[in-house]
């Protein structure tokens, strides 16, 4: 059985018992705050949930180990004592598969943002409850989130400014006709040896052209010349609808 208590060792498997394949799986939450009485709190809330597995950690360098060892789903971090931004990447490199949420949080939205830009996954509010905190932890673990209207109206409002902003997509220079010629079978993924045997031309040509097309798209493999291809030629049917 689950061992849910703040700081008691490694991380229990998230199976409670039997066979894997006819029980399951819980999902894995450590909580990361450097002030003991949050962690035991937070423990507290939760512990009574089934689907959940709970450690606690402190936000010292034995704690960040112990979560790379514990490799957990969710990690949520008491942002009320620690700067978000220099505690992430730190969390980023020990568990690079965990989703961050962001406790004690003022439901502001340069701090939402600056927790967006800086990794995490969701927040929870200084304002919210035991079952609030539980959804938003079950939320991101299933690739959710929630959160409050003006929030939403915020970050819609921030993306269609930035959305606007970004540069149109470059047109595909001037090609010659043998270059688009073997851009195109390029694109059907023909290696070069194939190639010059069907436009009988020799291995030798074919890498000239395909150093010229990549010179004149500005890009440095093949592939990336055949995505510039299609990406021009997606950017075309759109114009012309």
């Amino acid at each position: 059985m689950a061992n849910n208590r703040p700081d008691s060792g490694p991380f229990p498997a998230p199976w409670a018992s039997g066979e894997r394949g006819a029980i399951t799986a819980k999902t894995g939450v450590v909580i990361a705050s450097s002030v003991r009485l949050v962690r035991e709190g937070l423990v507290a809330s939760l512990r009574d949930r089934d689907d959940i597995v709970i450690d606690a950690v402190n936000l010292d360098p034995d704690g960040i180990a112990r979560i790379a060892a514990i490799a957990p789903d969710v990690v949520l971090v008491d942002v009320g004592h620690t700067d978000p931004t220099v505690v992430t990447p730190l969390l980023k490199i020990a568990c690079s598969e965990a989703k961050l949420v962001a406790f004690a949080l003022a439901e502001i939205d340069d701090d939402v943002f600056a927790c967006a830009a800086a990794g995490f996954s969701g927040y929870v509010p200084r304002e919210s409850g035991a079952d609030e905190l539980y959804r938003c932890l079950m939320d991101v673990a299933g690739g959710r989130m929630n959160c409050a209207p003006h929030i939403t109206a915020a970050m819609f409002s921030r993306l269609s400014h930035l959305l606007q902003k970004l540069p149109a997509r470059m047109a595909l220079p001037a090609l010659t006709a043998r270059e688009s010629e073997i851009l195109a079978l390029a694109e059907e993924g023909i290696s070069n040896k194939e190639i010059a045997r069907q436009l009988r031309i020799s291995s030798a040509t074919v890498k000239n052209h395909i150093h010229n097309i990549l010179l004149k798209l500005h890009v440095g493999r093949r592939g990336e010349a055949v995505a510039r291809l299609r990406a021009c030629r997606t950017d075309a049917r759109i114009g012309m609808r």
